[in-house]
């Protein structure tokens, strides 16, 4: 029996030992075993705002205040929900502070107080 040249066996054993190993994806783009359980949500952090203006009008749903800005007059308003606490006699020409939080493009008002008149 002949036996095959040193170059056509390292061939073959490159392809034989190489080749399953290309073909295989890298490590770091494989994905976890199934075994992991799945991370709940974590509940993120909602930033809280607050400010300060006259009440120009109130509904059920939202107010809406005037409040001063560089020297301007700005109306903002704000959707009131069941859970937005609410301290004193909220009605039109009032004074509040209102702390808020935003959704998307929208302020929901989380608590409204009036403020006290200065003596």
């Amino acid at each position: 029996m002949k036996s095959l040249p040193p170059a056509v066996l390292l061939t073959l054993w490159a392809l034989i030992v190489q080749a399953p190993a290309q073909a295989l994806p890298p490590r770091s783009a494989q994905k976890p075993p199934a075994t992991q359980p799945a991370k709940p949500a974590e509940p993120h952090e909602v930033a809280t705002h607050a400010t300060k203006g006259v009440v120009k009008s109130l509904t059920s749903s939202a107010i809406t205040i005037t409040r001063v800005t560089a020297g301007k007059r700005v109306d903002t308003s704000f959707q009131l929900t069941p859970a937005t606490q609410r301290a004193g006699a909220i009605a039109a020409g009032v004074t509040v502070e209102i702390r808020y939080r935003t959704e998307g493009k929208q302020r929901i008002a989380t608590a409204i107080s009036v403020e006290a008149p200065p003596q």
